[in-house]
C-alpha cells in the first residue's frame, strides 16, 4: 500500500498554476483594444491626410473619363502670305455603346467611316468614334438619329479642328504634320508647337457606382487665339525646286534627292526640298524614307564639292602661293599604299586649275602640308561637323574628323570629300559663307509672328559669324567662276544665261553604313553654287542619289538642275542681269590647262 503525502503532487502529475486574476485579464484586453485603435487611427490619418490627394485622383479616375479635344492651330504662311497650313472646323463624335443596338452600331461605324467594329466596345461606358467628322459625316449620323436607329441620348458632339495643308506635298518635310491623337510631329509643327497651338478643351464622362455613364460634360472653351507664323519660304521658288528635282529623278532613275535655296546675306531659307515626298494630309500613308528631311538629316560623303573649302583653308592658313603648281600624275598616283585616280589625266596645275578640273590628286598634294588643326579648324569654321542652328529639330551635325585622330590615308581622302560626311544644308551654309564675304549665316525658316490679329512682328535673326577673311572669300569666288566658265571646267552645265555663276561639282560613291563600305552601284551627284558671282543673291545646293552610269556625276546630273533652279529663282526675285557678261580670266585662273598638261 502506497501512502502519498497530503498536499504534495503525485508522481507524473504536473503542478497546477494559479489562474490569473480578473484584473490582469482586464488590463490585457485594454492594451489590445488600445493597440488596435492606434493602428486604425494611424491608418485613417494616412488615408485622410498623407494619401488623400492620390486616392482622390484615383476615385475621380474611376468615376470619370476625360478626353482632350484640341483647339485650333495658328496658320502657317510663306513670306508673301500664301497659306501653307490651316485649321478647319470639324466635329468629334462620341457615343454610349450600351444604349445602341447592334444594327445601330453597324450603321454608326459605316456613317462615321471609323473603320472599326463598334459592337466590340458595347461594354464600355462611352467611346470616341470619330475625331474628324466633316459635314458629310455629321449629316449621315444625324440621319440615323432622325430615323430612330440610334437613340439621341447615345450621341454626343463636340467641336474640334482638323489640320490641313492646302498645297499638299509642297514643303511637306519642312512643315511636318499633326497627328489625329493629336500631337505635333516633325518639322515646323513640332518646332513651333507652343506658338501655334491653343489650349485644348476637355470633355468628361461621369459614371455611377455601377460604372454606367450618366452624363457627358463639356469642358470650358477658351477665347485665346493661337499665333500665326510667317516663314522665309517662297512658295514659287519651293515649287520650282521640287519640280526640278522630280524631273531629274525621273530622268536619271534617282533614288532620292535634296535641294536648298538660301539667301547668303540674311540666312533666309527660300526653299527646302526632300525627295521622295509625301502628303501631310495623309501622313499615315507615308513611307519612312519619305518622312526623312534630307537637307537636314541626309548625311552623305560629298566628294569634290568639298575641294573649295579645303582651298579656303589653304589660303587662310598661309599655305597658298600664287602660281605654284603640283604634278597631277596624268590621272593615277600611287601613294601610301593605294592609288588615287582622276577622271581625266592632267599634268602640272595651279590650285584654281585643280578646282576647275576637279583633280583629286592635285588637291591631295596641295593639302598635305596643311596641319590637321588648320584643315579641320577651318572646315569647322565653315560649318562642317556641327549643326547649322536652323530652327528645326533633329538636324544632323555630320561627321568631321578630329585633329590628331585621323589616319593619313583618311586625311588624304578628306581633301576630296571622302571619309567625312555633310548634309546639303551644311554645304549651303559653307558656300553662303564664301558668297557673303566670309560671314557664316545662320539659316532659319521663321520670319515673323502674328498674335490676336495684330500686325506681323519680325522675329530676331541670329547674327552671322566671321569664318573667312573678305579677301579669301573674294579669291574663292573668282576661282569658282572658273569651274563653271572655263572650257575644261566640270560645272559648265550650271551656266545661267545673262549671269556669272560660281560653284563646284561633286561626285562620290554612296557609303553604306550597314555593309560598312561603298556601294559601287550608286553615287551622290551634287552641285553647290551661287549667283550673281559679283554680288551673290542666292545659294543653291542640289544633291541626288543616282544609279551608276557612264559619264554621270555632279556635272551632268546635278549641275543642270542647279541651272534651272537658279535661273528661275533670279527671275522670281527680279535680280537684274549685268549689262555685259565676259568670260572670267583671273591672273591665276584655269587658262590653257590642256596645253600645259600635254607638255
Amino acid at each position: 500500500m502506497t501512502v502519498r503525502a497530503v498536499g504534495l503532487p503525485g508522481e507524473g502529475e504536473a503542478p497546477r498554476r494559479a489562474a490569473p486574476s480578473l484584473g490582469v485579464r482586464r488590463r490585457l484586453l485594454l492594451v489590445t483594444l488600445l493597440a488596435v485603435g492606434a493602428a486604425i487611427g494611424l491608418r485613417l490619418v494616412r488615408l485622410q491626410v498623407v494619401d488623400h490627394e492620390p486616392l482622390a485622383r484615383m476615385a475621380r479616375a474611376q468615376a470619370q473619363s476625360v478626353e482632350e479635344i484640341p483647339g485650333p492651330r495658328g496658320d502657317i504662311v510663306d513670306r508673301h502670305g500664301r497659306l501653307l497650313a490651316i485649321s478647319t472646323p470639324v466635329r468629334v463624335l462620341a457615343i454610349v455603346p450600351r444604349l445602341v443596338s447592334d444594327r445601330g452600331l453597324r450603321e454608326l461605324a459605316r456613317a462615321s467611316r471609323c473603320g472599326c467594329d463598334l459592337r466590340r466596345h458595347r461594354e464600355r461606358a462611352w467611346r470616341i468614334v470619330q475625331r474628324r467628322c466633316d459635314a458629310r459625316c455629321v449629316a449621315a449620323v444625324e440621319e440615323l438619329v432622325e430615323r430612330g436607329i440610334v437613340p439621341r441620348g447615345a450621341v454626343h458632339w463636340e467641336r474640334a479642328y482638323k489640320r490641313e495643308y492646302p498645297l499638299g506635298e509642297l514643303a511637306a518635310q519642312t512643315l511636318g504634320f499633326v497627328t489625329r491623337d493629336p500631337g505635333a510631329l516633325e518639322g515646323l509643327e513640332l518646332a513651333y508647337n507652343d506658338l501655334l497651338r491653343s489650349p485644348a478643351r476637355r470633355i468628361v464622362l461621369v459614371r455611377d457606382a455601377k460604372n454606367q455613364g450618366v452624363a457627358v460634360l463639356g469642358g470650358p472653351r477658351t477665347d485665346r487665339a493661337p499665333a500665326a507664323l510667317m516663314l522665309t519660304l517662297d512658295v514659287r521658288i519651293q515649287r520650282v525646286l521640287e519640280r526640278a528635282l522630280d524631273s531629274a529623278m525621273a530622268r536619271h532613275g534617282a533614288e532620292s534627292g535634296a535641294g536648298v535655296v538660301l539667301d547668303p546675306r540674311s540666312g533666309d531659307l527660300l526653299a527646302l526640298a526632300s525627295r521622295p515626298a509625301f502628303d501631310p494630309n495623309r501622313y499615315w500613308k507615308a513611307r519612312d524614307e519619305a518622312l526623312l528631311n534630307r537637307p537636314l538629316r541626309g548625311e552623305f560623303e560629298p566628294g569634290s564639292v568639298i575641294k573649295p573649302l579645303v582651298a579656303a583653308a589653304l589660303v587662310e592658313g598661309g599655305f597658298y602661293r600664287p602660281g605654284r603648281r603640283v604634278d597631277c600624275e596624268h590621272g593615277a598616283w600611287r601613294t601610301r599604299g593605294r592609288t588615287i585616280h582622276d577622271v581625266h589625266g592632267w599634268g602640272a596645275l595651279t590650285l584654281p586649275e585643280v578646282l576647275a578640273v576637279s583633280s583629286n590628286i592635285g588637291i591631295t598634294k596641295f593639302a598635305r602640308p596643311l596641319p590637321d588643326t588648320a584643315l579641320y579648324g577651318h572646315l569647322a569654321a565653315l560649318g562642317l561637323g556641327r549643326r547649322t542652328g536652323v530652327d528645326l529639330q533633329g538636324e544632323s551635325p555630320g561627321r568631321l574628323p578630329r585633329p590628331g585622330r585621323v589616319a593619313r590615308i583618311d586625311r588624304d581622302s578628306n581633301a576630296f570629300g571622302y571619309s567625312l560626311s555633310v548634309t546639303p544644308l551644311q554645304l549651303a551654309v559653307a558656300y553662303a559663307t564664301i558668297a557673303a564675304d566670309g560671314l557664316r549665316p545662320v539659316p532659319h525658316l521663321a520670319r515673323a509672328v502674328r498674335r490676336d490679329g495684330d500686325r506681323w512682328a519680325p522675329l530676331p535673326v541670329p547674327a552671322p559669324q566671321r569664318a573667312l577673311s573678305p579677301s579669301t572669300a573674294a579669291l574663292l569666288r573668282r576661282w569658282l567662276v572658273g569651274v563653271v566658265e572655263d572650257r575644261h571646267g566640270t560645272g559648265s552645265r550650271a551656266r545661267v544665261p545673262g549671269f556669272r555663276v560660281a560653284g563646284k561639282t561633286g561626285t562620290a560613291w554612296h557609303h553604306d553604313p550597314e555593309r560598312g563600305g561603298y556601294d559601287r552601284d550608286r553615287l551622290h551627284a551634287t552641285f553647290a553654287g551661287f549667283a550673281p558671282a559679283e554680288q551673290p543673291r542666292v545659294v543653291v545646293v542640289v544633291s541626288l542619289l543616282v544609279p551608276r552610269r557612264s559619264n554621270e556625276g555632279g556635272g551632268t546630273v546635278a549641275a543642270p538642275v542647279f541651272a534651272e533652279v537658279m535661273g528661275e529663282t533670279l527671275r522670281l526675285l527680279r535680280v537684274d542681269a549685268p549689262v555685259r557678261v565676259r568670260r572670267q580670266t583671273p591672273d591665276d585662273g584655269p587658262r590653257r590647262i590642256a596645253a600645259r598638261s600635254a607638255r
